[in-house]
Formats: structure tokens, sequence, C-alpha cells
């Protein structure tokens, strides 16, 4: 009796094993139907996080992937979701090295940081979207100055600095654009500086390579810039420009 009682504890642990289902991986519990996997190149699942990020308004950005391909995607907070950027062509290796890497929130949308190459050493350029729908607002070329503090949401670059037109560069002026009121204001250069700065430092393909770290003290913003040939290993000899921010952010 008791033997076969001992069979029938056996048969029925054996039958609730057999009923289990296997766990789905790489799957995360917001985004229950989100593709995160490829058996070919099981790499991709430590150079690729499938976590969402979530946005102060309820909406969430993630990335997703198969063998081919990584996409990202804007989910609002009533659930439509819009792919706003894609990696194909065998480049899903290259996910978070190329195209888009980080972003910085602001109060109705969040900027993102887009890798033209995979290392060195053109500029990066900038794509802002619109937090409640994922629309892409403006496409940046390249910037000397993104603010990282959502109370002063400005970006600063040299006037037309987009590398996907021939007529790329305003030599005379850098633009200020206002990331929450959508405007944008043009700063004076002195005349022939971009130029002078470029062709005596003719390593510099771009001229933003000419402008140094930008300094905020009490709502003014320092930019520095150098024009005369840098001598590695010595301190350049700056020449600023100080910009009230108080007039551009109101």
């Amino acid at each position: 009796m008791k033997s076969c009682l001992n069979i029938l504890i056996l048969f029925f642990m054996l039958a609730g094993c057999t009923n289990k289902r296997p766990a789905k991986v790489h799957l995360t519990q917001e985004n229950p139907s989100q593709n995160c996997s490829c058996t070919k190149d099981t790499l991709l699942a430590q150079i690729i996080s499938c976590k969402p990020k979530l946005l102060d308004n309820g909406a969430k950005l993630y990335w997703s992937y198969n063998c081919d391909s990584s996409w990202l995607t804007f989910e609002n907070s009533a659930g439509e979701k819009k792919t706003i950027f894609k990696l194909g062509d065998g480049l899903v290796q290259l996910t978070n090295r190329l195209g888009h890497t980080d972003f910085k929130e602001f109060s109705t949308t969040f900027l993102y940081t887009n890798r033209v190459i995979s290392g060195c050493c053109d500029p990066d350029d900038y794509y802002l979207y619109s937090k409640s729908s994922g629309k892409l607002i403006k496409k940046f070329g390249s910037a000397i100055y993104v603010s990282d503090n959502s109370r002063m949401p400005f970006l600063v670059s040299v006037s037309n600095s987009n590398y996907d037109r021939i007529s790329r560069f305003d030599f005379y002026s850098l633009s200020l654009y206002n990331i929450d009121t959508q405007k944008s204001f043009k700063i004076k250069i002195k005349k022939g500086d971009i130029e002078k700065g470029m062709n005596n430092n003719n390593n510099y393909m771009f001229p933003e390579f000419l402008f140094d770290t930008c300094t905020i003290d009490d709502q003014k913003l320092t930019i520095r810039y150098f024009t005369e040939k840098h001598i590695k290993g010595t301190e350049p000899n700056y020449k600023s420009i100080k910009v009230d921010l108080k007039q551009y952010l109101r």
C-alpha cells in the first residue's frame, strides 16, 4: 500500500512538471510583446538593454532587437507606439555606439544624441522629439553646448551646421535654440574668426572643435573658442562670448 502511494505521488509530480510553460527570455514585464532575442548571437543581450526608460509624463522609451536589426520605440501613456530610430543592414551589433545613444528629458520634449559614426571623430548631432507623441520636432546638426538642466533648456550650435548639406555653415553667428519654446536666436561672432581658426588648425575638419566647454554662472553663458594654431600640450589663447540667457529663456 505504501509503495502504491509513493508511485501515485511521483506520477502527479511528473505531470505537474510537464505542464509548466518555459519562461520567455529577455521579455520585460512592462512589454510582454517586446522582441528581444537572437539565437544566432547571444552576445546581443549584453549589448542591448531592453528595459524601458520612463519619462515623467508616463511615456517610455525602449529598445527591441532580432538577429538583423534593432529599433528604438516610443510608447505614450495610452499605449500608442512609434518606432523613432532603427539600425538595420547588419549594424545591430553597433547599437548604443551608432545612431541614437542617450537622451535628455525636458518639460515637453526629449533630446537624443545621435552618433554619426561608431568611432572617432565626427561630432554628434541631435534629434528633438515630443514627449506626448514621439513625433520628431527638429533635427539639429552638431552642437557646441547642450544643456542638461531642464530649467535651462537650450542648445547652442554653429549656425546651419548640418553635415547633410553642401552649403552648411554660417561662419558669422551661433544659434541658440530654446528647447521649450522652440525658438531660435542668432548670436554674433566676430567675422572671420571661425574661418581663421579652421585655417590655422588644418587637422580640424569641423568648426565645433574650436570651441571649449561652455560655462554658466548666474544665467550668464560664457562660450570660449580659439583662432590661433593650437599646439598640443599647451593652453589655447581663448576668446570669449558672453550671453545673458535671461533674454532667451523666458
